[in-house]
């Protein structure tokens, strides 16, 4: 990936509120990169980027499949204010941000599944894991986003889900380095929204594009499983599922359609 083409295709107002772009052409995760800029105490927000990655990492530990121009592998360290911001609100905020790029990108719909993976179908397309530390004097976060760009059949067989990537979707989608500075300027923009009036403004966006709304669905949150129907996401984006025993608020987990696609997942 090219640094430069990435800088010029940021907005002056972007660059402005970055310390650092950061690009490597291989890193065990960009993720971890973050982790290594809070601890140096190097100070700022900071977009980092990758052509491959050795260690990728998804939700729950399950590693994310990263060949060297396969996928998007990004980034954003954003320090907030320790009282500005709800990290289950702010990950389903970053689903957002990723949504209305990609579906600006492609004439297929793109729904997103709870609390921040993006679908086409049932196959996943990108894949959000947020992190964070408590700072001195602020709550830097690290989003981190997984695309998938182009991918070789070799390796879709290795992914234990089935898979769809961005070259599918568009013949001629922009390049990872301008895709990552769209991506860097919605979430940003969407941040500062998120900031000042939390996640009531995205409800609506969020339940327009759940792929289970109104669906049967499990809720394993590892230890236990729900099963109910999916209601979709209140004002502080905690999914809303009917049960035998009445409507409960989830606040963490992962959903799936059927009791069998949680336990094949588990399982593998």
């Amino acid at each position: 990936m090219d640094k430069q083409l990435v800088e010029d295709s940021l907005s002056e107002q972007l660059r402005q509120r970055l310390q650092a772009v950061h690009v490597h052409a291989e890193i065990d995760s960009t993720n971890q990169e973050a982790f290594r800029l809070l601890e140096s105490k190097t100070a700022g927000n900071h977009l980092i980027l990758a052509d491959a990655q050795t260690a990728g990492r998804g939700r729950r530990g399950r590693s994310w499949q990263s060949p060297a121009g396969g996928g998007l592998y990004m980034s954003l360290l954003y320090h907030f204010s320790a009282d500005s911001v709800q990290l289950q609100g702010l990950s389903l905020v970053t689903a957002l941000s990723v949504h209305s790029v990609l579906s600006s990108l492609s004439s297929m719909e793109i729904k997103l599944k709870w609390p921040n993976d993006l679908l086409v179908g049932n196959k996943k397309l990108s894949g959000i894991l947020l992190e964070s530390r408590i700072g001195d004097a602020t709550l830097p976060i690290i989003i981190g986003i997984g695309i998938n760009y182009a991918l070789a059949e070799d390796v879709k067989a290795e992914i234990d889900r089935p898979v769809v990537a961005l070259d599918e979707l568009n013949q001629s989608p922009p390049s990872r380095e301008e895709l990552a500075a769209s991506l860097c300027s919605q979430i940003v923009k969407n941040i500062d929204r998120y900031c000042d009036s939390g996640f009531a403004p995205f409800q609506a966006h969020w339940n327009a594009n759940d792929r289970y709304l109104e669906a049967d669905v499990v809720i394993d949150s590892g230890n236990s499983r729900l099963i109910g129907k999916s209601l979709g996401v209140d004002a502080e984006g905690a999914l809303i599922l009917q049960t035998a025993t009445g409507e409960q608020l989830i606040s963490g987990g992962e959903i799936f359609p059927s009791l069998r696609d949680a336990n094949e997942v588990n399982d593998a």
